[in-house]
């Protein structure tokens, strides 16, 4: 549960939480394409340690680190099956462990940019950066709560675990198929107890007069600023230098 620390927002008062989120979309959008672009290890991890000083800057770094933890068993688990499954009928060890380690970084780019973007950026202004840039309301607010009930649904998971855990169900005990049985307790309480907060959720937005007006005003308008064009710049030329190191590669 540790990975969907990745998309728990907590404000901060650093230059990168600060910058508007359509310079940040433009961030997301130019580093998870050279992530799915790229083929060649050493390409992707130039891309992954380009991350660090966006960690740094955003103040960001122990969570960004507990989301990678999280998802520490599932790069092992791409670097073994893609492995496996590039070592026959070859027998190219070389081969596969290169696959294996750049499926395995492409992973881990994406988990860190996606997660750079959403530590930094604020559901509210993401709502209304979409907006703005003409997405639907609807949508744009069916995103944000899908945003918000990710670390929610997180936190409540351990809960459930922590209780089912006292009642004496051990979940890491037997095969693989035994583990995902033990794992039935966590689930059903789980979707009922979603099913009942989409509800709520559903009864207070009915109260308040969700989308009886068309016609939508906003409290607060962003505006792009100097040092919005600037990171667009920055990140553009990173990312261009990124994809040129690919091509010498």
């Amino acid at each position: 549960m540790k990975v969907f620390k990745a998309f728990e927002f907590k404000r901060g008062s650093t230059v990168l939480h600060q910058i508007d989120p359509r310079s940040k979309l433009v961030y997301l959008i130019l580093f998870t394409f050279l992530t799915v672009y790229f083929t060649n290890p050493v390409a992707l991890l130039a891309i992954f340690l380009s991350f660090l000083p966006m960690v740094y800057i955003g103040k960001i770094s122990a969570r960004w680190q507990q989301s990678l933890r999280g998802a520490l068993f599932f790069i092992v688990f791409i670097f073994v099956f893609n492995f496996i499954a590039t070592v026959y009928p070859s027998w190219n060890f070389y081969g596969a462990a290169v696959s294996g380690i750049a499926m395995s970084l492409r992973f881990l780019n994406l988990i860190s940019v996606f997660s750079i973007f959403f530590l930094t950026t604020s559901p509210e202004d993401l709502t209304q950066s979409m907006v703005q840039l003409r997405v639907p309301y609807d949508y744009a607010l069916t995103f944000n709560m899908a945003m918000r009930f990710v670390p929610t649904l997180s936190r409540e998971a351990q809960y459930i675990m922590d209780a089912q855990r006292s009642r004496g169900l051990e979940m890491e005990r037997g095969n693989f198929i035994a583990r995902i049985r033990n794992y039935i307790p966590i689930l059903v309480p789980l979707i009922i107890s979603s099913f009942r907060r989409a509800e709520l959720v559903a009864d207070a937005m009915e109260s308040r007069g969700f989308g009886a007006s068309k016609k939508r005003t906003s409290l607060y308008v962003l505006k792009m600023s100097q040092t919005d064009v600037l990171f667009i710049l920055i990140v553009s030329t990173a990312a261009l230098a990124l994809f040129c190191l690919n091509l010498l590669l």
